[in-house]
């Protein structure tokens, strides 16, 4: 996912939150009141790919997150604070640029580049209920990053034949800032893009 379609999708959710929205936000605890929140989500990254790999990935994952209370911390508008937490798979692709500067020779694209990586955050999110049908939120928080790779390169001693390499590494206090949105079409089931660094994510919310 290129730079100019997360800015686009900034733009979006910028302009979501000048709406009015039928001014809810001006009513204190005037939204569903739940236990925890759901979230299976479609994953895309675009910026952070690890070593020899594009920035863009693919994948999927999960949040869960728990209100700390039903309305607050402003007491006077319409809004909750909760802690999430959760996993993100993303699958990244092999960057023939990249690859070729840090491994230079004519076997640099030869075969079998790929790498994974985990992502497990926890975040503050808070959550701001504009309208009966939309609130948007902003999550600051960190998380522990595994990732691992590997890549065919000529075997040693053996020429035309190729091993596989592989690599890992992990990080325990990645940052996280993600702003979003939560579009509900019932009570209780909706539909949460959220919009940061440095993932993009889509997918359902079922508040419980």
């Amino acid at each position: 996912m290129s730079h100019k379609v997360v800015a686009l999708l900034l733009a979006t959710l910028v302009g979501l939150l000048a709406c009015p929205a039928q001014a809810q936000i001006k009513q204190p605890g005037a939204h569903t009141d739940y236990s925890v929140e759901l979230e299976p989500h479609l994953t895309f990254g675009w910026a952070g790919g690890p070593h020899h790999y594009a920035d863009e990935a693919f994948g999927l994952g999960l949040r869960a997150s728990i209100p700390l209370f039903h309305n607050g911390p402003v007491t006077s508008i319409n809004n909750n604070m909760a802690i999430t937490f959760g996993l993100d798979w993303l699958h990244f692709g092999y960057d023939h640029d990249v690859a070729c500067r840090d491994l230079p020779g004519p076997d640099c694209d030869a075969r079998d580049f790929y790498a994974n990586a985990f992502w497990l955050p926890v975040a503050v999110q808070w959550n701001f209920f504009v309208h009966r049908r939309i609130s948007v939120f902003g999550e600051v928080g960190l998380a522990l990053v595994h990732e691992r790779w590997s890549w065919g390169r000529p075997c040693p001693g053996a020429p035309g034949t190729y091993c596989d390499y592989t690599g890992s590494d992990t990080d325990f206090a990645e940052f996280i800032f993600y702003p979003g949105a939560r579009f509900m079409v019932s009570d209780n089931v909706g539909f949460t893009i959220r919009i940061g660094f440095p993932h993009v994510t889509l997918g359902a919310s079922f508040l419980l």
